[in-house]
């Protein structure tokens, strides 16, 4: 067993990585405008986290049915619920696409205390990457289904092909390089969305024996956001608890912002191995429940703890070593690359509690009770996060927030370790379908 989680999770985390690589890409360029464009696309990054934690009531519904419908033999679930929920990803991408005018730039004022020079470049930045919206949620719909068939690599190439376009257009169009206009920060957006959406050239390359089509939806396709919710809420409740998180960070200025955005674009490179540890335990936990094998699911929860705390370990040392000389990479401007040292020393130390509740999640979601991570994420990032960086931001500024990275993390590892040995597999597993 410990040979099929591993066999999923590195394709996935090739794909990850390809993503983190290119958020790293337009952090350089845009690295090259200003400092205002550097703290406003991090923020806007914030609303991206958004959409894609609202995108995982697709991903997250589509994987736990699907996988638990492949355990137990059952694909015409499986076809009934791609193709219903491909239809309501598409009705959700027009509805976004016509709503963007009411709220982005009260959103992006929100978040940078009024910073008007901030909202503006933000408000540039995000309208023109939102292009890639809609292949953004049909990847999230694509992706779950290749996974949850054992074949981690399509989405996998979605991602490299992403990657290779916008390592191409983002500079080229942010910064005007081949004798391009450059276009700043409206330049780095657009070419972000366009790279999206050339990524779903690679499902024509890999045809599946499944009927495939949007379909009207029905029960089942209620059933997969039923079981998504809790999956995309997790998320959302996160994002907004980190929004009042970053709003604490930026008690201590521009340079605390921009260092924040260097510090978070590095150790998303980094930290990728928990979340390809996590989407492996839930799709071999799912088909261990379809199939009603304790046994597998136990299995499973076990590699995914060792792998996960195997790849967190050296995430760690990595984003210790390169701490002292990142933030130089990116900016000459001193105090920024000071503060992005001490960002990214306390992030690696709460890097293996996360990656520990990563495992303990995907494998408790993958059994169909997927409320539970939601409870014990919820619980965590406000208490142990958000709130008690609003405190400690008052006195110690940006690193007294920084600082509650470490609590959350390892309190959501601790919780879900109790939750485990306190219910057990028996009360865990539930078919969803």
């Amino acid at each position: 067993m410990s040979s099929e989680v591993r066999r999923l999770a590195y394709p996935m985390l090739v794909g990850v990585i390809a993503d983190s690589i290119l958020s790293f890409v337009s952090l350089l360029a845009v690295s090259r405008l200003s400092k205002t464009a550097v703290a406003a696309t991090g923020l806007a990054s914030y609303l991206f986290f958004i959409i894609n934690a609202g995108s995982m009531i697709f991903t997250g519904g589509v994987m736990v049915v699907c996988s638990q419908a492949i355990g137990s033999g059952r694909r015409d679930i499986l076809e009934k619920a791609v193709g219903e929920t491909l239809t309501i990803a598409l009705i959700v991408t027009l509805v976004v696409f016509a709503s963007l005018p009411l709220w982005l730039k009260g959103y992006l004022y929100l978040v940078s205390q009024g910073n008007s020079e901030v909202v503006e470049a933000g408000y540039e930045y995000t309208y023109a990457r939102l292009l890639g919206l809609p292949a953004i949620l049909i990847n999230s719909v694509l992706g779950a289904m290749y996974r949850s068939l054992d074949k981690p690599w399509p989405p996998s190439i979605y991602s490299l092909i992403s990657l290779v376009a916008g390592a191409i257009l983002i500079p080229s169009l942010t910064l005007g390089l081949f004798g391009l206009q450059p276009l700043g920060v409206y330049g780095a957006g657009l070419a972000s969305g366009v790279a999206s959406l050339s990524g779903l050239l690679a499902y024509l390359f890999f045809p599946l024996n499944v009927s495939l089509r949007p379909r009207l939806p029905s029960t089942t396709g209620l059933r997969v956001l039923y079981v998504g919710l809790p999956i995309a809420s997790e998320r959302i409740v996160a994002s907004l608890a980190q929004n009042i998180y970053i709003n604490a960070v930026a008690r201590g200025g521009t340079n605390a912002l921009a260092a924040h955005n260097i510090g978070i674009t590095i150790e998303n490179l980094i930290i990728q191995p928990s979340f390809a540890v996590s989407t492996a335990t839930l799709i071999k936990t799912g088909q261990g429940t379809g199939r009603l094998d304790e046994n597998m699911t136990n299995n499973v929860l076990r590699e995914g703890v060792k792998l996960a705390t195997t790849w967190m370990g050296i995430a760690t040392m990595i984003l210790i070593a390169i701490s002292p000389f990142a933030g130089n990479f990116f900016t000459a401007d001193a105090d920024v690359a000071r503060l992005t040292t001490i960002y990214m020393v306390l992030a690696a130390i709460s890097e293996i509690g996360f990656g520990i509740s990563q495992a303990y999640f995907g494998a408790i979601r993958g059994m169909g009770s997927v409320w539970i991570p939601f409870i014990l994420s919820s619980f965590s990032v406000i208490f142990l996060r958000a709130l008690p960086a609003r405190l400690l931001s008052i006195y110690f500024g940006a690193v007294g927030a920084w600082v509650t990275q470490n609590t959350d993390m390892y309190g959501r590892a601790f919780l879900s370790y109790v939750v485990w040995k306190k219910l057990g597999v028996k009360k865990l597993m539930k078919r969803v379908y």
